[in-house]
């Protein structure tokens, strides 16, 4: 693949996304669910609320199902993550299941970095509303 090609692949799927994305280089360990027989290491690249990119020497394929370790300080496990796509050693994951304490301590983390700019995108989903029993206006979140 050239490396404009990889440029486009690599900006249809930012494109894509749903959710911000954070950059972030920190190691973790997988293995592929329901067995033990494949357990390897990576380097996290990114990481936003549903999944990551990562780099790694194990040759992982598309549609491979992975349990992941991720220590953001503190240790988070993803327990069904898919791998939706390969550029070399580089594999984009989509999680497809977090338990609501793992999603909690995810997003902790990436809500302590969120760079500034993403912060500005983010306030149109904040809206000042009335409370009835609540002499005070709190933000809540739009649905």
């Amino acid at each position: 693949m050239s490396s404009a090609t990889a440029q486009q692949n690599h900006q249809s799927r930012a494109d894509q996304r749903r959710t911000y994305r954070i950059t972030v280089t920190r190691r973790l360990q997988f293995a592929q669910r329901h067995t033990t027989s494949r357990i390897g290491k990576a380097l996290l690249l990114d990481l936003s609320d549903a999944g990551c990119s990562l780099e790694s020497k194990s040759g992982l394929i598309v549609g491979e199902r992975l349990a992941l370790v991720l220590e953001l300080p503190q240790t988070v496990l993803i327990t069904d993550a898919q791998v939706v796509w390969i550029d070399g050693s580089r594999y984009g994951l989509s999680f497809a299941r977090v338990s609501p304490l793992e999603r909690s301590r995810l997003r902790r983390f990436l809500w302590k970095h969120l760079p500034d700019a993403a912060m500005s995108d983010l306030l149109p989903l904040f809206a000042m509303v009335e409370e009835p029993h609540h002499s005070q206006r709190r933000p809540q979140m739009l649905q």
